[in-house]
């Protein structure tokens, strides 16, 4: 699996890196959150910051904007059906900025941490409210975000590989749809099954007790930033 895709963890020691993993995911989540409810002109600028901190990072746009392509599609989407119905540039602008926006910091989040680091620190986290039932749902989380790379990695193999034998989407574009869904999900289902079999044959127990990365002073800072930000969002709803 290439690990330069978008989604994967990559191998660098930038300054994400070193943040506990939780903090990272609670960051993403009041920002999305924050991003989400904010008037058009707040989410432009609050759009600005995880795109300066993929550039501060030096994540590889060249290789990452090939993957981005659904994304940035779907938010065209929005866009355009939003401006069809309000007529508003700014206001239809909006939701796809935040939606992409939204993409960026879960890219930041996967590019900088590892999954199973993230599973193991938000089990342990919540082990503290759900006891054992914390550690498979922590386990869950970290086979679902495994199996988004084998997603797009399936698709774009199988994409590939039906162009080089010919196929053209524009001759025939409802067979070659079907034909191509069929194709990414039978590849999906067998690649699940070895992920599945790998699992249990190193024993995996989704239940199990993990110790999880320490935290640091940096990483209280960044969950009270985030916590504070995502209530001044709410009460700003709320008044307005």
């Amino acid at each position: 699996m290439a690990q330069t895709l978008i989604f994967h963890y990559r191998d660098d020691d930038n300054f994400l890196v070193h943040f506990n993993p939780n903090a990272k995911l609670v960051a993403l989540l009041s920002y999305s959150i924050t991003v989400s409810s904010s008037d058009a002109y707040s989410v432009f600028i609050l759009a600005l910051l995880p795109v300066l901190l993929s550039f501060a990072i030096h994540i590889p746009w060249k290789v990452y904007l090939k993957e981005c392509c659904f994304f940035i599609v779907l938010s065209a989407v929005m866009f355009f059906t939003s401006y069809i119905s309000d007529n508003n540039i700014t206001s239809s602008l909006s939701p796809a900025v935040a939606f992409l926006a939204t993409v960026i910091g879960a890219m930041l989040l996967t590019d900088t941490t590892m999954l199973d680091d993230l599973s193991r620190s938000l089990g342990s986290a919540l082990s503290h409210i759900a006891g054992r039932y914390a550690y498979h749902l922590a386990s869950l989380m970290e086979i679902t975000l495994s199996m988004i790379p084998l997603i797009i990695d399936s698709s774009l193999d199988i994409y590939e590989a039906r162009r080089a034998r010919g196929g053209r989407v524009f001759s025939h574009p409802l067979r070659f749809l079907s034909e191509y869904s069929v194709s990414v999900i039978m590849d999906l289902l067998d690649k699940a099954e070895v992920y599945i079999d790998a699992l249990y044959s190193r024993g995996y127990d989704a239940s199990r007790r993990r110790e999880c990365a320490p935290y640091h002073a940096k990483d209280w800072i960044v969950i009270s930033l985030s916590l504070v930000l995502v209530s001044l969002s709410f009460i700003r709803k709320w008044m307005v």
